[in-house]
Formats: C-alpha cells, structure tokens, sequence
C-alpha cells in the first residue's frame, strides 16, 4: 500500500470530504490512489561535456543511430528521448557557469530540489543527493541548489550515505511494514459506528463497498509483500565494500580512482533502493564534477585523465576517440541504472522504471570549445508517460534560435505533477519543451 496512507491522512481526508461523498466513495477513491505509483526523478550528472558528433543521434524521430558516445543505451533505445538543440542561455560561461545553471537555467532554486520539496510532506527525505568523488579536488562545482547561491554538497561515501537512509547495519527499520497500515483497519472504529446507524439496505450496500475495498487492499498488499523485505533488509553492497581499518591517507578512500566504479555503482543501488522504499521522489547522483580529474583508465584503457581527454581535437581521430570511450563510458553506467530501476516492482504492479524520470546532463555542450550550446540531454525511463524511442531534434526551432533547457526543465517539472510554467530563464519563451510528452 502507498506508504504515505496514515490514519491521520486518511481521517483528514474523510473529515474534509463527509459533506459531498459518502464514507464508501471515500473508501474506494482512496483505495484507487494507493493503487497508483508516484512519480519519482533521478538527475544522472556526467562531467565535462561531449562531443555533440559522437554523442547525439542521427536519422529521424523513431529511426536513428546511436554514435558512439551513446552507443552503450543502444538495448535501451525505446527507454529514452535523445533531445538535441537545447542552449544554455544566460549566467555564466565555460565549467563554471554551467554548472551552476544546468539544473536551476539561472534561478535559485534546481530542479531536484523544487521536486523534492514539492512531495517533503509525503516521505522521509525531501530530495537525496549522492556523488562519486563528486567533492574531490572540487571547487565548489555541484549541480543541485537549495537557495540562491547554496549549493549542496552531495555525499560521496557510499556506507555513509546508506546509513543516512536505511540506519546502520542491523538497525535497519521494516518501513514497508511501518508504513504499509490498511485503509479499513485505520478507520475500523469509524465504519462500525456507520453501520450501526444505517438502514439494512444501505448497510448492504456499505459491506458491498467494503469487500470491494478489501480486495484491492489485498492485490496491493501482496505487491508490497514482494518489496517489504527488500526495504527492511536491502540486499545492498553484497561484495562487502569498505574502507580498509586504519586507512588515513589522501585521497578518502571513497574518492580514489581505483574505487570510483565500485562506489558509482553502490551509489546507484542505494538511489534505487530509496525510490523503491518511498524514502524520496528525487535523487541527484553528481559524477565526479566540472573540470574532473578522474582518470578512467582501469575501465576504459584511457591513460588520459578525464578533463585533458575533454580538451580533445576534432582533427585527431585518436583524440576523438579517446573522449568518447570516457562518455560512453558513463552512459554504460546509465544503461546499468536503467536495468536497476526495471528490476524493482513499483506500487501499481508495473516497475520503477515505469514511473521515473532519470535526466542525464552535463556542464558544457562541445567541450574542447567551453560552449553551452546542443547540450547533451536525455531522458530516460516513462515518468510522466515519457513516450521513448525518440529523437527530438530541436535545432533552430525557436525563432530566436536554439530552443532553451530551461523549458526542457518546465516539461520535467509537469511530469512531476507540478504546474509551473516556467523555470529560470525565460529569455526564448516560457512553457514545457514541445514534442517532449506525447
């Protein structure tokens, strides 16, 4: 059952509807919102650009080619929009100011953070924000804002993070059995006087009602009964990661290069895991940051270190190529947290994948020339109803030029089930991105 579903809710809700519905309607629309999921978000950062050839598709709207920058979601096409023609207009230029506006277009407040806030009352947490030695050599570079000019930190110690959400190992809370209280049996005390001040056929047609409301108690339960152990005991970091005993040195251990794979991946199951147990409705996961000196070469046989690789000359076939192992290399870590959130049932019966949004994004559109034009965007996965298997191509469709992310933030923001009209920047027009939710 939907966690959010206390007596206390559910009492309210009867109190402020008693005058228009009856107990039994109430019953039953309650028992259909429990049935439904909630729509979550995840902002997946990747540092330091692309190489829009490499990167974005070519063809047309349901037949195009992957290159190879975004070769690795090829299995995942018909889970993704692939938007190319968003300009990061206004702010700052270069790393720098694009990484400040990338998920606020300029305002105060980003995106992760406007849809955690929106659904605080609903869950434990209002947003979570995780990084992969996101804060290592860093000057200040992250991509979520609570407020003008306050960034947050994201944590990069991935037991550390656990414990924040789930408690320490052996103190781990049954939230789903915590959370999960029937309908009816809340309210039992409530219904009983009911039915004794009704007559025998509107009684009847009470216990009619009730047995419907059961039933759909029982289908949800039994759904819930598949994730409770999953939330009261995550099957989480099962290689037994940790920082080895007496280990002071520089780096943190976390935010070594040897341990970045391990950590971005014990990163993205504990993101998961929180979607899954309704701790939030918004994860952020920063990858390294803007100007990162992460150097891949364990996975991808790249000696040069991420950044450098950035720099790359479009005239050296091997430079090119260099650049676009590290990105596909990071959209192969998409494409493993796809498979992640398809693996976990959600609420209505289908799986988190169904009903989350993930947004994969950086700082800068070509990067050997520091530009925050064709930026590299996608969406993944069918919050909102994300229709994939897409690639919108929106190149000189705004009169005044490029269309501009911050609708594309708008549109996001909708899917949430949050009506704004506009985001930030609003320079090239107000509204949600067009063509984006069909």
């Amino acid at each position: 059952m939907t966690p959010n579903l206390t007596r206390r809710h559910l009492l309210r809700g009867f109190v402020a509807g008693a005058a228009s519905l009856p107990l039994s309607a109430l019953l039953m629309r309650t028992a259909r919102a429990a049935a439904s999921a909630p729509q979550r978000l995840i902002c997946f950062y990747m540092p330091d650009g692309c190489y829009p050839t490499a990167f974005h598709p070519s063809g047309s709207l349901t037949n195009f080619t992957l290159p190879g920058m975004t070769a690795p979601l090829e299995a995942w096409k018909q889970d993704c929009v692939f938007i190319r023609g968003l300009d990061m207009y206004s702010g700052g230029s270069t790393h720098e100011g694009g990484v400040r506006k990338v998920l606020t277009a300029t305002g105060d407040l980003s995106i992760d953070v406007l849809v955690g806030q929106s659904y605080k009352q609903a869950t434990p947490h209002a947003s979570v924000h995780l990084g992969v030695g996101s804060s290592h050599e860093n000057g200040g570079n992250y991509v979520s804002y609570l407020g003008k000019d306050q960034p947050i930190t994201p944590e990069d110690n991935p037991l550390r993070a656990f414990e924040r959400l789930f408690g320490a190992p052996g103190e781990v809370e049954d939230i789903v059995a915590r959370r999960r209280l029937s309908i009816l049996d809340a309210v039992k005390r409530d219904i009983s006087g009911l039915q004794t001040r009704l007559g025998t056929t509107e009684k009847q047609k009470l216990d009619t009602h009730l047995e419907s409301v059961r039933a759909v108690e029982n289908r949800i339960l039994a759904a819930a009964e598949e994730s409770q152990g999953m939330c009261s005991d995550p099957a989480w970091n099962q290689g037994g990661w940790a920082v080895p005993a007496g280990y002071n040195s520089y780096p943190q251990y976390y935010n070594r290069d040897d341990q970045f794979a391990t950590v971005g991946q014990l990163q993205m199951d504990t993101a998961v895991l929180a979607l899954a147990c309704d701790l939030t409705r918004s994860v952020t996961l920063q990858w390294s940051h803007a100007v990162s000196g992460t150097s891949h070469e364990r996975e991808t046989g790249v000696g040069t270190r991420h950044h450098d690789a950035s720099h790359f000359d479009e005239n050296s076939a091997s430079s090119v190529e260099q650049f676009t192992k590290l990105q596909a290399w990071y959209t192969g870590r998409l494409a493993y947290l796809l498979n992640a959130l398809r693996q976990q049932p959600a609420e209505d019966g289908r799986t988190l994948l169904d009903n989350t949004l993930v947004l994969l994004h950086s700082e800068l559109g070509h990067s050997s020339r520091h530009d925050h034009s064709d930026m590299p965007f996608i969406l993944a996965g069918h919050g909102g109803g994300l229709a994939g298997g897409r690639f919108l191509d929106l190149r000189k469709t705004n009169n005044n030029g490029n269309e501009t992310h911050a609708k594309l933030l708008v549109s996001i923001a909708n899917a949430m089930g949050i009506p704004i009209n506009s985001f930030g920047y609003t320079g090239h027009g107000e509204g949600p991105l067009p063509r984006l939710f069909v």
